[in-house]
């Protein structure tokens, strides 16, 4: 069975994983880039962490892996009839079983000025990006300063308390003593739009006790290198960054009709997360229940590897059952929100949890000691200033 799968993320290298040195299977996975991105854990290489805890070489998990080969290129299109892709290099993969597990990419919903001025935390260049900014902000003047986190999901929540605390530590360092402003921004009437109000309203009082100030049912209108424009007036900044909006890898819509995308840009997907014949969708791209999420992206890849070997001999096909994840957001530094179910944990215990999540995702990929390695670069502190490092 010839199995190629398009994705480094989460979806794309577990079910390779699961599929690795199965008899009478020969799996190619197509990425983009070499390196996998731990996306979640990205805003943590933007404030003071090192980037070896995020970004992990894809050939470190599949250095047993006898019947993988990782290849770098850029899916463009598909050939249903043929049964074969076509990358940017210009190569073919033919496939017997395609698992598409693309993920998404950044929206700016055509706001003026956001994609040219904005910052992001979306792959780690754009993480280290900001860093090495507000670094050279801090030599720039001594001026207050307004930093605006656009979006109020976790990304945003994540991000904008962290930063209190990296920015008043960098500048202790600098011996900057003129204040600064956190704003997080977010168009919805409260923070974690999507989950339990009473959830949303304890993370809201954690981010004003860190010191961030949240500015709900505003929406951007536009940005210029000066700041950016609200219905109830401006902000002067030159750092914003953007974790609002991401919409499906366009490569679906590109795709003519092989693909059919509900409101929400997602592909519709059957009983078994088939969107056409022998063509799979899993993680983000696909339309189901808790898509966006690295667990969910996890579990689509077992159960889709799972049915692709019981379909090689001939078994009866699983039909699949979305699985709630767990929600863990830190909000400041050893400090975190767990929403499990219908539990909550807040504080050091919360963030006991997150962490320790964070290795369990790491171990579900990589042997014990790789892991242990890789999750405790997020423990370790990494700074190109030479100021910082003192």
């Amino acid at each position: 069975m010839k199995v190629v799968i398009v994705g480094g993320g989460f979806g794309g290298v577990r079910a390779a994983l699961s599929l690795s040195n199965k008899s009478g299977v020969e799996v190619k996975l197509i990425s983009s880039q070499s390196y996998f991105e731990y996306h979640a854990a990205l805003y943590r290489s933007a404030t003071g962490r090192s980037p070896l805890e995020v970004a992990i070489p894809l050939r470190d998990f599949f250095a047993y892996a006898k019947n993988v080969e990782v290849i770098e290129d850029t899916v463009t299109t598909i050939d249903k009839q043929k049964k074969f892709i076509s990358g940017e290099s210009g190569s073919k993969y033919t496939y017997e079983e395609l698992i598409l597990a693309l993920g998404n990419v950044t929206e700016f919903y055509n706001i003026r000025g956001l994609e040219r001025f904005s910052y992001g935390v979306k792959t780690v260049h754009e993480a280290l990006q900001l860093k090495r900014h507000m670094h050279e902000q801090l030599l720039a003047t001594e001026t207050e300063r307004n930093y605006v986190v656009i979006g109020a999901g976790a990304t945003g929540v994540e991000l904008s308390a962290e930063l209190v605390a990296y920015l008043k530590k960098i500048r202790k360092k600098h011996k900057i003593k003129a204040p600064f402003t956190v704003n997080l921004v977010e168009a919805a009437p409260r923070v974690l739009a999507s989950m339990p109000e009473d959830f949303s309203t304890d993370v809201l009082n954690r981010l004003k006790k860190v010191g961030v100030k949240t500015k709900l049912e505003a929406s951007v209108k536009s940005e210029t290198l000066d700041g950016i424009y609200l219905p109830r007036g401006p902000i002067k900044s030159h750092t914003v960054i953007w974790t609002a909006g991401v919409v499906n890898n366009p490569f679906f819509s590109q795709s003519g009709k092989l693909f059919r995308q509900g409101k929400s840009g997602r592909v519709e997907v059957d009983q078994f997360l088939q969107a056409n014949q022998n063509i799979y969708v899993i993680g983000d791209s696909a339309s189901t229940t808790y898509a966006g999420m690295a667990q969910t992206a996890i579990h689509d890849a077992k159960f889709v590897a799972e049915n692709l070997l019981r379909k090689s001999k001939r078994q009866t096909l699983y039909s699949y059952k979305p699985k709630r994840p767990i929600y863990a957001i830190p909000v400041g530094p050893h400090w975190a929100a767990v929403l499990w179910g219908k539990v909550r944990i807040y504080g050091r215990l919360g963030w006991l949890l997150r962490r320790l999540a964070d290795f369990k995702l790491y171990l579900s990929f990589l042997p014990l000691r790789k892991a242990l390695i890789t999750w405790r670069y997020g423990f370790v502190e990494e700074e190109v200033c030479p100021v910082c490092k003192q």
